[in-house]
């Protein structure tokens, strides 16, 4: 993830992390982590009236990559388990517009269980980030605690 963040930078960059349903005991389940094509400079050029941000200040996962990955995970019995971002020049919180994208329906959720992980990048440096997750007796995302560990030598 923050590998992508920084390749990405000074544009948000957008990916999903898929993996097995989560499993009601302690064992740890093995993630795959996706960068994704963040296609909002794309949308904003065609329409910048229904796409007023940039990828700057915004993100879209392309929906044919989006529709691509999540087929193949529920082919393999997986299924998206998060959704990161970065946020360029920013802190990491779950913005206004973070919480309108992943609750499209009001107060569901596209996807109830996945967690979401923010990554403040400033200067091409990753400085931090936080997770948030789904709290439904509340209706609203919560920041949660989440180990990420960087790979070796990224």
């Amino acid at each position: 993830m923050h590998r992508h963040a920084r390749e990405g930078y000074p544009d948000e960059c957008c990916g999903l992390i898929i993996g097995p349903p989560r499993a009601r005991g302690e064992q740890e389940d093995t993630l795959a982590l996706l960068p994704c094509k963040n296609v909002q400079n794309e949308m904003h050029e065609k329409d910048p009236e229904i796409y007023p941000r940039t990828a700057r200040r915004a993100f879209l996962i392309d929906p044919f990559e989006f529709e691509r990955i999540a087929r193949r995970a529920e082919e393999a019995g997986e299924v998206v388990r998060g959704i990161f971002h970065s946020h360029p020049d920013e802190d990491a919180y779950f913005s206004q517009e973070d919480v309108d994208a992943a609750v499209p329906f009001g107060d569901i959720p596209a996807f109830p269980d996945a967690e979401h992980v923010v990554m403040s990048v400033r200067e091409g440096v990753v400085l931090g980030q936080k997770v948030y997750s789904w709290d439904a007796g509340r209706k609203e995302f919560v920041e949660s605690e989440l180990e990420i560990l960087e790979e070796a030598g990224a």
